[in-house]
């Protein structure tokens, strides 16, 4: 279930924050964007969660796709005053399965 609602979060930043411009209307955009950005606290403590607690690889690495898709519009005190660049470098980039998507990550900060 979490898998899902993360894949929900990365599909709906997609669609509002990089394919926005012809789907749908200005004003449309503008309070999905609104939206997404005073909620988004909630979004990254779940995602931060599910790095630090879950040992379950198709759910992190559906984890770390979502925060790709977020890295482009977040402020960036969620970035540089967490641990999270330390998590990427120390914990995903090690493994193969993850280092793909965290070098697309650290690239994007």
């Amino acid at each position: 279930m979490c898998q899902n609602n993360l894949d929900i979060l990365k599909l709906l930043s997609e669609e509002v924050f990089d394919f926005s411009s012809g789907q749908m209307t200005q004003a449309k955009a503008k309070h999905l964007k609104d939206t997404m950005c005073s909620e988004f606290t909630k979004i990254f403590q779940l995602c931060e969660y599910v790095v630090d607690k879950s040992r379950h690889p198709p759910l992190l690495l559906v984890t770390l796709e979502t925060l790709l898709r977020f890295l482009s519009w977040i402020p960036l005190g969620y970035i540089f005053e967490t641990n999270m660049v330390n998590t990427l470098i120390e914990t995903f980039f090690t493994v193969p399965m993850f280092r793909n998507v965290t070098l697309r990550c650290l690239t994007e900060i």
